[in-house]
């Protein structure tokens, strides 16, 4: 039983897979785009853990 109180075994012809209907190509792409973007919050953390890495050195050679 779902949070709307359905049991979802209803036989709705309204819901489709539009995804079924695009061309490999349009996947290719979407693929891409998702690879791009994980690589862009791969380089952002990477440049977080390395701005915090600096700062947690600087900070422990200026207390010692």
């Amino acid at each position: 039983m779902g949070q709307d109180g359905e049991d979802g075994q209803g036989d709705d012809p309204g819901v489709t897979i539009e995804a079924a209907k695009l061309p490999p190509r349009v996947f290719r792409r979407e693929i891409r785009d998702a690879l791009r973007y994980e690589k862009g919050l791969v380089t952002k953390a990477l440049l977080v853990l390395a701005v915090v890495a600096v700062i947690v050195i600087l900070r422990t050679v200026h207390v010692a």
